[in-house]
């Protein structure tokens, strides 16, 4: 396994480490049934730092996808610059698609599913995580509530604040289903991320995890509406 020179953070906060996340990833991934393949190609939609994308590219061919080149890691993946939510690539390209972190920052989120959709192949799987809007504390802007207000109307409060700096378009569950539901068949994991943190590599005190783990993992898919991250795996629907 390739190294991070930093120790993953505590999970459930968007500082985590990218060793960490990117393990997260590929333990889903594999809850889902996509086994870790190089021969398998893998977009990464979102490329930030790139250390995502590194860590991924020792288990697929990985190619990653950003509106701009921010990379501190630029080894083992291939980089293309991109113009808003087209991705510049032929159909039924991809085995595996990442979205993590990423459709909040659209323009379209529309545009950004069909466009997933498009290229990844019949057979394929997308890992997707946002933050839930309906979860009481905002992660980019660090603040409670607020976000419950129309997304304009947030955005116009926080830039009164002095606090604005790019627009986060946050979807509920109900919202990310109903995006998604035309195109693809939808699996929940942030139920399973919830009840079993230390099995997703998130950096959680033992007793706390243990008091997680005894709660009946219904009672987290029937709360899925309001999990902090909701974290899925979309496979296309094959009638398309």
């Amino acid at each position: 396994m390739k190294t991070n020179p930093t120790s993953p953070k505590p999970g459930f906060i968007v500082q985590s480490g990218r060793q960490a996340k990117a393990l997260k990833i590929l333990k889903i991934l594999e809850d889902a049934g996509k086994v870790r393949n190089s021969s398998l190609k893998l977009l990464d939609i979102g490329t930030g730092n790139g250390e995502i994308a590194f860590f991924l590219s020792e288990f697929f061919d990985v190619t990653s996808v950003d509106v701009k080149d921010q990379r501190s890691q630029t080894g083992g993946f291939k980089f293309v610059c991109t113009e808003g939510e087209y991705l510049p690539f032929e159909n039924r390209h991809f085995d595996v698609v990442i979205s993590n972190h990423v459709i909040e920052h659209v323009n379209n989120a529309d545009v950004h599913l069909t466009e997933i959709y498009r290229v990844l192949k019949s057979d394929g799987a997308v890992y997707l995580a946002t933050p839930n809007r309906l979860w009481p504390w905002e992660v980019h802007y660090r603040m409670p509530l607020l976000h419950y207000l129309p997304q304009p109307v947030f955005m116009q409060i926080l830039k009164y604040m002095g606090k604005y700096h790019e627009e986060v378009n946050l979807l509920s569950w109900f919202s990310l289903k109903d995006k998604a539901q035309n195109h693809f068949s939808i699996s929940i994991f942030s139920d399973s991320v919830c009840k079993w943190p230390q099995r997703y590599y998130l950096n959680l005190n033992n007793k706390v995890a243990l008091l997680l783990s005894w709660i009946p993992l219904f009672l987290y898919r029937i709360c899925t509406f309001i999990h902090p991250t909701l974290i899925v795996v979309f496979k296309p629907k094959i009638n398309q």
